[in-house]
Parts: structure tokens; sequence; C-alpha cells
């Protein structure tokens, strides 16, 4: 009871700030202007400002009552910020202990600021047991320097040396993990910079991990350990060693993930795993072995998260590029159906339109096709910023296969002249080689009027080059949905099979040679 009457005593003198949380269990009976804000959010009733501000208060988001509702809202977020719930399976044991041990600390330095460090002072071992076993170094110093301090307050001079000489030794610790560090993210910030910076620093990392590694061996440290297994699988996807990553994927979860995810006491999850793994399956095109694992992997992540998102695109496309339309038309159904779809960014939906479009070319299900305006999509001018190009490639590409299929040959050769502008104007080489073929392919569809044998025999240099040109692929980035080299097989069937390029093709010689005979 008596520290119970010390910590009321603290609040009580200090006072307390008005702590604004928001009620999550009972925000339907709030009438507040905030509430009715964080209402509209979750719900997806106001997708921006101009909405709020116009279904709020019949206003634009400069007024004044709307501004001072956000700045209330945001402020009662930043309290939340003391109280998050970190006990549920989503999160890492490592993540909760990391809350814990900061709250833990600023619980303790409030207490020794209040002048009651009797009760602080039974807070610090606690603390220092979990940063010792989760190497919270620098967490573990603070805590040991408020320690030794207050020691010397008491005259205790033995405690004191032994606070000291820990802290010495604590010390030199984090100055070998933050050596190995620094070492880690001067790469990473390299490697992010830019493709020359990239180039620059890629010879050196391996001499990084071997540095890494020999810390993590001398220090005992799994925290090394995590940061040299982080570094050795961004090289890898670097130099495209995908089905490496998928070997130390592997060897990861066996040595920390083999367990449930709110056991893992190290900075990693099972779902950052997963979505690398996912991402190599789709690159190595172990498509039997891919969707294998994913139907798996699927239920480590929640229904309608960001990262369930990610993971289902990959899985989605790497349906597609095993030609598995059905399942992967099951799986455009449960993202497109999926409630919080509404909440994606814009620029996604726009690459869910474009993956919807190949995949109703591929499989021309009712359902796929329900509520998806194919003529409108086809009449489309792509109209996209510079670096958003490849969706501009990606729509450019299905209008061709759609109105080829469709034997549209005037639709069809203006949609050529805007791919082929792509290819000479905007596309970079060094990163949309693949496009760069794959246009100049179809190119010759026209060049050589519809003649399916003289399309193929003239197109073998480039699939040659086509298959030997392996590029991954980044989602957000390049949108070859289905490999160009199923592609072009659907063209030359269509070319083959479609009798009106048969008949184009004869009547086009027909009238040429008239032509030359008028004259």
């Amino acid at each position: 009871m008596e520290e119970l009457v010390k910590l009321i005593e603290i609040a009580k003198k200090k006072g307390q700030r008005s702590i604004q949380l928001v009620n999550q269990n009972f925000r339907k009976k709030e009438i507040s202007k905030d509430n009715q804000l964080y209402e509209g959010i979750i719900t997806g009733e106001f997708l921006n400002d101009d909405d709020a501000a116009t279904k709020m208060f019949d206003t634009d988001p400069g007024n004044r009552n709307y501004r001072n509702a956000k700045t209330k809202l945001k402020q009662r977020l930043l309290n939340h910020l003391y109280f998050l719930d970190y006990d549920k399976d989503i999160y890492t044991l490592h993540n909760k202990m990391s809350y814990e041990c900061l709250h833990t600390l600023h619980q303790t330095k409030i207490l020794f600021m209040e002048g009651s460090s009797e009760i602080g002072i039974r807070l610090i071992p606690q603390l220092i047991r979990a940063t010792t076993e989760f190497e919270f170094h620098e967490i573990k110093i603070e805590a040991l320097i408020i320690l030794r301090n207050e020691y010397a307050h008491m005259g205790k001079l033995t405690p004191y040396l032994e606070t000291q000489a820990e802290i010495d030794v604590v010390t030199n610790t984090l100055k070998i993990t933050r050596q190995c560090e620094e070492l880690y993210f001067s790469t990473l910030v390299n490697i992010n910079k830019s493709v020359s910076a990239q180039q620059r620093v890629i010879d050196a990392i391996p001499k990084t991990i071997k540095q890494i590694d020999e810390a993590a061996k001398q220090l005992k440290s799994n925290r090394l350990d995590v940061l040299s297994y982080k570094l050795k699988l961004l090289y890898n996807q670097l130099t495209w060693k995908f089905k490496e990553n998928l070997t130390i994927c592997t060897d990861i979860e066996k040595k920390y993930l083999n367990k449930h995810n709110h056991e893992v006491e190290v900075d990693l999850s099972k779902n950052q795993i997963s979505l690398i793994k996912i991402y190599c399956y789709y690159n190595t095109g172990d498509v039997e072995n891919g969707k294998a694992y994913a139907t798996k992997a699927l239920s480590l992540f929640k229904n309608g998260s960001p990262e369930w998102f990610d993971f289902m695109e990959y899985y989605f496309l790497l349906l597609m590029k095993g030609e598995m339309y059905k399942d992967a038309g099951k799986a455009f159904r449960a993202i497109r159906t999926n409630k919080n779809y509404v909440h994606l960014d814009e620029v996604d939906k726009d690459r869910w339109l474009i993956y919807r479009a190949f995949l109703v070319f591929v499989n021309d299900e009712k359902l796929l096709k329900w509520g998806f305006d194919l003529e409108e999509f086809l009449n489309k001018v792509p109209d996209y910023s510079k670096d958003m190009n490849n969706y501009a490639v990606g729509t450019l590409v299905i209008q061709f296969l759609y109105l080829l299929r469709d034997a549209e040959v005037i639709k069809l050769k203006a949609v050529l002249q805007e791919l082929e502008k792509y290819n000479s104007e905007h596309l970079d080489k060094r990163t949309n080689y693949r496009n760069s073929i794959f246009i100049r392919l179809i190119s010759m569809v026209t060049e050589n009027e519809f003649s399916h044998d003289a399309i193929k025999d003239r197109g073998k240099v480039y699939f040659s080059k086509l298959k030997r040109t392996k590029i991954p692929c980044e989602i957000k980035v390049d949108l070859e949905v289905i490999p160009y080299e199923i592609l072009w097989s659907y063209i030359l069937k269509i070319l083959s099979s479609n009798k009106f390029y048969v008949h184009y093709r004869f009547y086009d010689i027909h009238f040429k040679q008239m032509a030359e005979q008028a004259k």
C-alpha cells in the first residue's frame, strides 16, 4: 500500500495531462468530431481530407474546425502509443520485450526524477535481466547507469564498482555491435541510393558478412547472427541467387522461427521470411513447391493486412507464371472481395486492374468479368507518370493481345505504335530489357503482315534473346504478369488458328498484285 500511496502522490502532485484516448470499444456512442473522423477513416467512409471535411463540416480541408478535429485525433492516437497491446500473436516476443523494456526504463527514470528512487530501483533488476536476454544493450547501459549512480548516493562502494565494471563490459559489447550495424546500414544506404552506388559496394558485401559473422561468434550474439542473415539474403537477392536464399530462409526457420510467432526471441518474424520465400519461389519459377508453400504459409498472415496483400500478390503472379489460371482466379477473387481492398493505394488498384485484364484473357470466367468493363479498358489510352511507364507497357501489351485475338487490325496497329514509342523514348534498357525485346518481337506481327510462318521464323533471334534474359521481377515496378515467352506462344497460336489472318494474308497479297498490275 505504501508504494501505491507514493505513486498516487506523484500523480496528484504533478496533475494529469488530458490523456484523450480513442474509445475503440464504445466509439459508436461518441459524438465528438475527432471520434467521427476516426470512425470514418477505419470504415473507409473518408478516403481523403476532401471527403472528411465535406461530410463532417461541409467545407474544405483548410477549415479551422476540421484542422482542430485532425489535431485532436492525432494527439489521442499518439497517447495510444503508451497503451498498445503487444500480447497479440501478430507480435513476436522480441517486439513485446522491446516495447516493455522501453516502458520500464521510462517509468524508472520518472520515479527517480520524482524522488521515489526506492520504488524505481526495484524495477531495475528485472529490466537488466530482460535487456541481457534480448541484447538490448542500449537500454541495459542506461539502467545500469541509474543503478550505479544510486549506489554512489548510498555510499555503497562494492556494488558501485561491480556495476561500473558491468557497464564497461556492456559498453564494449555495444561498441562491437554498433560497428557491425554501421557496416550493415552503410551497405544498405548505398544499395537503396542508386544502381551505381549499389555496384560500388556489392563486391565488398561478402567481406562485410564475414566480419559480422566473426563478431557474432565472439560475442555469442543472436542479434549479430540475425544481422548477418539479413545481409546474406540481401546480397543473394542482388546477385539473383534465389535458390540460395530459399536455403537460408529454411535455416533461419529451423534456428529461430520453429515456434509460435509470439515466442520468437530475435528481430525476425515468420511473416518476413515467408514473404522472402514466396518471392524466391516466384523468381526461380518453382511453381509446384511455391504453391505448396504458399498454401501453408497463408495462415501466418492476418487476412486483409498489408502483408497479406503483398504475399497474395506474389502467390497470384506465381500461379500466372505456372499457367494455373483457375487457381489464380480463386486467388484474385479472394483479394478483390477482401473488405480492405478499398483501402489500397490507387497505384496498387491500378496494378490489380491490369492483372485482371490478363487473367480474364486466359480465364474467361463470368465471376472474373463481373463488374469489369473490358471495352472501356481496351479503349483506354494509358496516361501514367514517367516513373510508372511499366504500367503503361503492361496495359498496352494486354490491349494488343485482346485486339489481336479479336482481329481488330486498325486498333491493334495504333496500340503497337504506342508501344514502340515507349520502347524508343521511355524505357531504360538496363532495367526494362525484357520489355524492349518483347516489344520488338510483337512489332514483327504487323511488319510481316500477320503471317504466322514469317513472324515465327524472323522472331527466333529475339525469342532466344528473351529466353536468355532472366531479370528478377519487382511487382511494384515490373508488370510482366504472364511471362513473355508464354505470351509469344499465344500470339503465334492466334496467328495460326484464326481464320481472319489467313484471309487477311490472302487478300492483302491479292490486292497488292492487282495494284502492281494496274501500274
